[in-house]
């Protein structure tokens, strides 16, 4: 064999493992990933929390992206998996449809079920993401489900978690347009989470001198699909400074979840569906 004829072959070798990379990339993106629903796991010890409040959970998904990918199957398996979970609290960070499936009565009824089906003995609670609010008829229909299964509305308001009669937890949710005055009012000596929709909203010089915790954010899908070395197709408006391909140092920690439902494309790489699952302990 030639000197020519070994480099061809070796050409001929790398391309065609580049285009079984990309072929088994794109199978699982589009076939496999988007039905995968991955449960993250975290156990949070923290002064802050009582231990008197006993067993303490929070299960926390976003963007679920439900109507034009997101299906009844892939309802089901949500809802199913949470109710295994059997968490104390339930929180949603937004994003209830996708902005290009049309909601009905049909639809909002299967989300009432759907939800419904859930219990959370401390509480259900949501923050509106900006596909919630981008029309009188979304919202109005966002909203009836929320009353309809349970879930109070965070808009730059905040609720203290109680169990036993004892609360040390609070929960604060801030809107897609956030009123950070809500935060003045946190105390040290409460273990204080914040659920914002959009990361972004996270950078705000005043949350440096606020009591946080843990802060939860969504939105972008963890930019839904991340070429290996290439990096993430698109970003989300909200966040463009936070998000996967970009962190930064913050006064606090922060979870920023992959969310659940697809949206543009039914396709996922590298950003699984995700839920998370916190359970709390105190150290007192």
């Amino acid at each position: 064999m030639t000197t020519l004829q070994k480099r061809l072959l070796i050409t001929i070798s790398i391309l065609t493992a580049i285009m079984v990379f990309i072929s088994a990339n794109l199978f699982f993106a589009f076939s496999i990933n988007p039905n995968q629903l991955q449960v993250r796991y975290q156990t949070i010890e923290d002064q802050k929390v009582s231990k008197d409040m006993g067993i303490f959970s929070i299960v926390y998904f976003t963007d679920l992206q439900y109507g034009t990918f997101e299906n009844d199957q892939r309802l089901e398996k949500l809802t199913s998996t949470i109710e295994e979970l059997d968490p104390s609290v339930l929180v949603f960070g937004g994003d209830l449809y996708d902005d290009q499936f049309t909601p009905d009565e049909s639809s909002n009824q299967k989300l009432i079920k759907a939800f419904n089906s859930i219990e959370a003995p401390l509480g259900k609670f949501c923050v509106l993401g900006e596909k919630d609010i981008n029309d009188e008829n979304r919202s109005k229909a966002v909203r009836s489900i929320y009353a309809a299964s349970g879930f109070e509305i965070l808009e730059n308001s905040s609720v203290r978690l109680t169990s036993q009669n004892h609360s040390s937890v609070r929960l604060t949710g801030l809107s897609t347009t956030p009123d950070y005055n809500i935060l003045s009012t946190n105390s040290n000596e409460e273990y204080n989470i914040i659920v914002s929709h959009y990361p972004d909203n996270l950078m705000d010089e005043s949350l440096a001198s606020a009591s946080i915790s843990l802060a939860l954010a969504g939105n972008a899908h963890g930019t839904q699909i991340t070429y290996p070395l290439l990096g993430a197709y698109k970003k989300a408006e909200g966040a463009t400074q936070l998000n996967r391909a970009k962190s930064e140092d913050l006064d606090f920690p922060i979870l920023l979840s992959d969310g659940v439902g697809c949206t543009d494309v039914d396709a996922r790489l590298n950003a699984d569906p995700e839920i998370h699952y916190l359970l709390f302990s105190g150290k007192n």
